[in-house]
């Protein structure tokens, strides 16, 4: 069996595996955060005091933002955990230049979709394989690459056998570019090209409900057709991890 895994590249690249990236979703209703403009007296330490709009309820802030490029701060609920990046090579390169250029991160964001334990699963969850359709156990689905909306993650170089996770494909979400640069240094691992294609074929079923094909299909002649694709911008010299 190939290796699953290689160590990072030098630079950031798509399926690189991150420690502790946070995750962030908006609840409804949008609540925002402004300035309460409360000074603290003289001789307290100084504080950042908030006030919280709850939009479509009481009094509306001022020159409400939510439709301006700016935007406004507001209020979400976060899960920090490990995260898949997703984003292209090439386009981090061009992030990262401009960067450079001008000294400022701004509000730009790569994509990154966050990382589960397999054990989380409910071990009486349930459901059809698409192949027999019989009922089975969602983390054999899982393991098995079934699970349309979950990639396989099996344990890391020196984990032990039960660290199995997988990737939660309808969670992809823009996270700030400053999180990843902050810890590019603490990366686990990256996937390797065939791994890689895995994740791409696995995230177009997802999201489209057909598959894309990167290993040998057979004709209807019985003869395989093999297939070589490959991604602009992806890893292609990665030094396995075994």
């Amino acid at each position: 069996m190939p290796p699953f895994y290689a160590r990072p590249p030098k630079e950031l690249s798509p399926g690189d595996i991150f420690p502790e990236i946070p995750f962030s979703v908006q609840l409804s209703p949008i609540r925002v955060a402004r300035n309460s403009g409360i000074n603290p007296k003289p001789g307290d330490p100084p504080v950042n005091l908030k006030r919280i709009y709850t939009f479509g309820e009481g009094e509306r802030p001022a020159n409400l933002r939510l439709g301006h490029e700016q935007g406004e701060e507001t209020l979400a609920s976060t899960r920090m955990c490990r995260a898949m990046f997703l984003t292209w090579g090439s386009e981090v390169e061009s992030v990262e230049r401009r960067v450079a250029e001008n000294g400022r991160v701004g509000k730009r964001s790569w994509l990154a979709a966050p990382i589960y334990r397999l054990d989380a699963v409910p071990e009486g969850n349930q459901e059809e394989d698409p192949e027999t359709r019989e009922r089975v156990s969602m983390r054999q689905l899982i393991r098995q690459g079934k699970a349309r909306d979950n990639f396989y993650l099996p344990p890391l170089p020196g984990e032990a056998s039960t660290e199995e996770h997988y990737v939660e494909l309808r969670k992809i979400t823009p996270v700030g570019i400053q999180f990843f640069m902050d810890a590019k240094s603490a990366r686990l691992a990256s996937l390797m090209p065939e791994a890689l294609n895995e994740l791409y074929s696995n995230l177009l079923w997802s999201l489209t409900r057909h598959e894309l094909f990167f290993h040998p299909i057979k004709c209807e002649c019985g003869k395989e057709v093999p297939l070589d694709v490959r991604f602009h911008g992806q890893n292609t010299d990665p030094e396995p991890w075994e």
